[in-house]
């Protein structure tokens, strides 16, 4: 590590090793109003990690950080077909035997039906804490994201507001967004 130019520069050889030391990188390049650049990596979690240090404003740091974690597990959702749906119904409630829940996990019985932010087949918001859930079926075969285990969130939030962010369902971003810049460290 070295400073030139007002960029903290990061020379990385154990990608898990710098990302432990996110809050430390972030809170010196805030204070001194530097920029960080790590080099010799291509790991994906540094360079999302390199992009929300480099954001200076704290609500566009953490609209950032929020839009990349939906991304990242839409992504793993869609890519290794987690769900698989077939006809509106996923593997879950195919496997109770329940054809007629459709929309998997948009589909909430406590609801009174289909979440109000469900239409055209997906979800007209971000949420983090619905992206997050996994039925029991997947949890069995060990399908489960958590927070821990996504280093943009584990080391950029308090523990206050990555509770809020856990347990804020069926909310759309901009009311999320408001709780973590209420919740934000000082």
């Amino acid at each position: 590590m070295n400073i030139k130019n007002s960029t903290l520069v990061v020379f990385v050889t154990d990608a898990s090793r710098e990302i432990k030391k996110t809050k430390k990188y972030t809170a010196l390049c805030d204070k001194n109003n530097f920029r960080i650049k790590y080099v010799n990596t291509d790991d994906f979690w540094i360079k999302k990690i390199e992009h929300a240090i480099n954001i200076k404003d704290t609500k566009k740091r953490y609209s950032y950080i929020y839009d990349t974690v939906c991304d990242y597990i839409d992504k793993q959702y869609l890519d290794c077909n987690y769900c698989d749906f077939k006809d509106d119904v996923c593997i879950y409630f195919r496997e109770k035997g329940e054809t007629n829940h459709k929309n998997g996990c948009c589909y909430a019985d406590f609801r009174d039906g289909i979440c109000e932010h469900f239409e055209n087949k997906s979800c007209n918001i971000k949420s983090i804490s619905c992206k997050l859930y996994s039925c029991p079926l997947l949890r069995d075969n060990g399908i489960n994201f958590k927070m821990r285990d996504i280093p943009i969130i584990k080391y950029f939030f308090s523990i206050r507001q990555k509770y809020y962010i856990k347990y804020s369902f069926f909310k759309p971003k901009v009311y999320v967004m408001n709780k973590l810049m209420e919740y934000k460290k000082k």
